[in-house]
């Protein structure tokens, strides 16, 4: 979105009368997971774009593999046609050079967090410069924002990455997020929710549309809920959806803060059975049963107000076993005045050589990554039972 909203801010009138024309490609799945959602999602950017007085947008939609599968046998995709800035042509016609120097250009998925190293010697030093805070706003610990995602919720959203988790869950792809650090003593992290709604501020034109908005993700979130309810407060004074990404934590009181100005919840179950989920996020098993009281209190007190989705991490013989699916479609149909859909995500290791870096032991060395055609499989079998269902495939 910063990519466009630049080159939008080009003069047309004033040096370039011959057109502004921006080409980029994006991947299939950095326009949403959910295949019925990409077209709306493509509407929405070109829309924001064109808010901006952009003036020619080129947008190539192309899978690397297709691409690779075309120039090698380009006789099997006679009517495969890219745009080049300013015309189109078929993918077969270029020479195999030109074809090589398109299938290197950058493609665009929906984008994560950054990996920033932070100093942790400052962290909670009383000797840091104090972050100013008017008396009107609410200081937070921020690791990170993405400013163009669309698998986090509705649309295109802006998704806030929170510092701070009391979980280490096994597979985690952000550990740099754990250590829980103090705003007031680390200016490193701390933002207010003024500074954060001047950020997805910028990127309305893109998010307002088709019910997008805010994610606020981690970390974990719920560990912030005064901070969380006040840039949601100020998403929804921008008329922007807001989406709370979080495995559950706090009490009550905490809940229903953060809740009363959340519009959609994606809950990251790390199993149904309380041991397993306890060995997947390395804590207490009693601790893993509020995620399941969490949903249900989502489900008696704000049934006409939030859609939950379930998020679900595929592990070979952890959480894929009959009697964790079991568990999982029947908890599904239980929340249902609320749930919208599961979110199948196969287990990676995409975030595996952060731990190196950080000093900490990775556990899963020996886990394989989830097969596809094995995530599909499920998939077929929560849907036949009644569930809809989204396999998230990076």
């Amino acid at each position: 979105l910063a990519s466009i909203a630049s080159v939008a801010k080009i003069p047309y009138h004033a040096a370039c009368l011959d057109g502004v024309s921006n080409t980029m490609t994006l991947l299939p799945e950095g326009l949403g997971f959910a295949k019925d959602g990409r077209a709306r999602n493509l509407v929405s950017l070109l829309d924001g774009a064109f808010a901006l007085n952009a003036h020619h947008l080129n947008i190539n939609v192309l899978s690397r593999e297709i691409l690779d599968d075309a120039h090698k046998h380009p006789e099997k995709y006679p009517n495969l046609t890219i745009r080049v800035s300013g015309y189109c042509v078929k993918f077969s016609r270029l020479s195999p050079e030109q074809r090589k120097e398109v299938m290197s250009r950058t493609m665009h998925a929906s984008g994560v967090a950054s990996y920033v190293k932070k100093n942790k010697s400052s962290s909670n030093s009383d000797a840091a410069p104090k972050h100013v805070v008017s008396p009107l706003d609410t200081l937070g610990s921020v690791y990170a924002m993405e400013t163009f995602s669309t698998t986090d919720g509705p649309g295109i959203r802006c998704n806030v990455f929170l510092q701070g988790c009391a979980k280490r869950c096994t597979y985690c792809c952000n550990p740099e997020t754990w250590d829980i650090v103090n705003p007031n003593k680390n200016p490193d992290f701390a933002m207010t929710d003024s500074e954060i709604a001047a950020k997805f501020a910028e990127y309305k034109p893109f998010l307002a549309s088709n019910n997008g908005g805010v994610t606020i993700s981690g970390g974990e979130p719920l560990m912030q809920p005064n901070f969380v309810a006040a840039v949601y407060k100020q998403a929804h004074n921008m008329g922007l959806t807001t989406c709370l990404d979080t495995a559950c934590h706090g009490t009550q009181e905490d809940w229903i803060k953060v809740l009363d100005q959340t519009d959609y919840v994606m809950l990251c179950l790390k199993g149904m059975d309380n041991f397993v989920a306890a060995e997947v996020a390395q804590v207490k098993p009693k601790e893993m049963a509020l995620s399941k009281k969490f949903a249900r209190f989502i489900c008696d007190k704000y049934a006409s107000k939030i859609q939950l989705s379930l998020r679900w991490v595929l592990m070979k013989n952890i959480t894929d076993t009959p009697d964790e699916l079991t568990k999982l479609i029947a908890f599904a149909k239980e929340l249902a005045p609320v749930f919208s859909h599961v979110e199948l995500i196969p287990y990676h290791d995409l975030g595996s050589s952060k731990y190196a870096d950080l000093d900490i032991e990775y556990l899963l060395n020996d886990m394989p990554t989830y097969k596809k055609e094995d995530a599909q499989v499920i998939k077929a079998q929560l849907e036949e039972a009644g569930v809809e269902t989204v396999l998230a495939m990076l």
